[in-house]
């Protein structure tokens, strides 16, 4: 029997209510890496810092190695920024006294999974048990960005936007070439470890917030997934939160690129209300999604038919934004800046060629206050 969108309809009232969020809030969550201070392998500290430190804004992770910050929503990128980095001057400064700094890239260099414990908690054992190995080499670290919606039609009309420029978010946060102490030859091999899961990478676009729906009482109502969590895609409607999250990006240390990745956000987030989008060719979004891995900001984005480079793109959007809205003036200026400026993963492999030495690649991704 088919399942159909009024299926869909009577899970969301009890799993998918929808919450309106002020419009175009922020807010990300910040996945980093726990490394020892001296030769800045992966540590088992975040247990030691849980007892330490108490806050709502830090929490567990897949990892014992692994720690999560979390912003609340904001009305500025800057603003939500500032919140985050002060929870992680807290933690700095524990990690001062304990042995351990903080680390933000999309893998860490020369770890080795077989070495890293999971955390004890009872979803990450049944996922574990469900993907196995493909879970096992999981040492990855993402950024995931937030906006805000007040309604489902305006949410899945931003939810098309994203998806269709998510590649420039990946080609800006690119921050994982080395994997298991090899040059993997991509610039965020975290991107292709993480498609390898059933649903997670590029998802399809929705004509409307009703197919969503359906698509997810389908996954729901065959056990597939208990909730939204087990949804992994580059981009995910949040409906339980007003919003739509992008997941696509690395983990990055740098507090004017998170900034300049939470201003794009909140561009096309704008943009988006200007125009309703059509679905696209999910072909050309695999494309696209490919060229940012390998290649980064230096990659080119397929739009809507043309060929562009990425930053060429990026540029566009920005200039689209300032003559419609004319704010974000300092975003705008550091997307620009951005631009022209080499990214982490380019960075890692230059100092790799120069010295031939692992290590230095993670002191490039220590985070600083």
């Amino acid at each position: 029997m088919r399942l159909s969108g009024r299926i869909g309809k009577k899970f969301c009232e009890v799993f998918l209510k929808f919450s309106p969020s002020k419009p175009l809030t922020v807010g990300f969550e910040l996945e980093v890496q726990i490394v020892d201070s001296k030769d800045f392998s992966l540590k088992s500290s975040s247990s030691e810092i849980f007892r330490s430190i108490s806050s709502s804004l830090i929490q567990k992770e897949f990892l014992d190695s692994m720690l999560e910050f979390v912003s609340s929503p904001h009305e500025t990128p800057e603003n939500a920024v500032e919140e985050v980095f002060n929870e992680v001057k807290r933690v700095l400064d524990l990690g001062r006294e304990r042995g351990f700094l903080l680390s933000a890239s999309g893998t860490h260099p020369f770890a080795k999974p077989e070495s890293v414990r999971v955390t004890e908690n009872d979803r990450y054992l049944r996922l574990l048990e469900e993907f196995q190995e493909i879970l096992r080499n999981f040492l990855i670290y993402g950024l995931h960005i937030h906006v805000g919606f007040p309604d489902e039609e305006s949410m899945i009309n931003a939810y098309n936007v994203f998806v269709e420029y998510s590649p420039l978010f990946l080609a800006l946060s690119v921050s994982s070439p080395f994997f298991r102490g090899r040059n993997t030859g991509i610039y965020s091999y975290r991107s292709k470890l993480f498609e390898q899961l059933p649903r997670a990478g590029v998802p399809q676009q929705f004509s409307s917030y009703e197919e969503f729906l359906d698509l997810f009482s389908i996954l729901k109502e065959t056990q597939t997934v208990e909730s939204l969590k087990d949804v992994w895609w580059d981009v995910r409607p949040r409906p339980d939160f007003g919003t739509v999250e992008l997941r696509i990006c690395d983990s990055i240390p740098s507090k004017e690129r998170i900034a300049g990745l939470l201003n794009l956000a909140v561009m096309l987030g704008s943009l988006s209300f200007k125009e309703r989008v059509s679905p696209y060719y999910h072909q050309v979004h695999l494309q696209n999604r490919w060229s940012a891995a390998r290649y980064g900001i230096n990659g080119y984005f397929i739009d809507r038919g043309r060929k562009v480079k990425v930053g060429t793109k990026l540029l566009e959007i920005v200039s689209s934004f300032t003559k419609h809205f004319g704010g974000l003036r300092e975003g705008a200026r550091t997307l620009e800046k951005l631009t022209t400026e080499p990214t982490l993963a380019e960075l890692q492999v230059e100092a790799f060629k120069r010295s031939g030495d692992l290590k230095p690649l993670v002191k490039l991704s220590l985070l600083e206050v």
